[in-house]
């Protein structure tokens, strides 16, 4: 038992300074679009209105006022990214999958993970198809509070792909 919780705990040591990574790789690349272009009046972050449409990631990151996006399969492999270092995003993703294998095989519920502080967290998205999707937001305004506000605007973001390709 103290080994399984050994194995745990260090995935997630590993997990956290992937994030870690991303975020530092993602700032050193540009500036995020909501905070670069924040106007009078605007401010980033969750928004309470329903939303209809979503037409790319970026717009979802500004809608949630998140740093960094990223959409996953269970397998570990990015289905999209925003903000996130093409370097990092598929090392990134593995580890996520591989962090809610873990927790769902020691019982634990994978449907909402948090990371750093609860200002970073993965959620699991409807299905697609026979494809179990996941969604990574990292930093800004969001919270865990907003988790399922940030799971319906994700949806609706996947909603407009499957639109778009059929």
């Amino acid at each position: 038992m103290f080994y399984l919780l050994a194995i745990v705990l260090s995935s997630l040591a590993l997990t956290i300074g992937a994030v870690g990574l991303v975020i530092k790789r993602s700032r050193g690349s540009g500036e995020n679009f909501s905070e670069a272009h924040s106007s009078k009046g605007f401010e980033p972050g969750i928004r309470t209105r329903p939303v209809k449409r979503v037409n790319s990631l970026a717009e979802a990151a500004v809608i949630l006022g998140a740093r960094s996006l990223m959409l996953f399969d269970r397998q570990g492999f990015v289905i999209e990214a925003y903000n996130v270092s093409e370097e990092y995003e598929a090392e990134t993703a593995a580890i996520m999958a591989e962090l809610i294998g873990m927790l769902e095989g020691l019982g634990l519920p994978a449907s909402t993970v948090t990371l750093n502080d609860l200002k970073s967290f993965v959620i699991e998205l409807e299905r697609v198809s026979d494809m179990r999707l996941y969604g990574l937001v990292v930093g800004g305004e969001a919270g865990l509070k907003d988790a399922a506000y940030a799971r319906n605007v994700l949806q609706k973001y996947l909603e407009s792909i499957v639109e778009r390709r059929w």
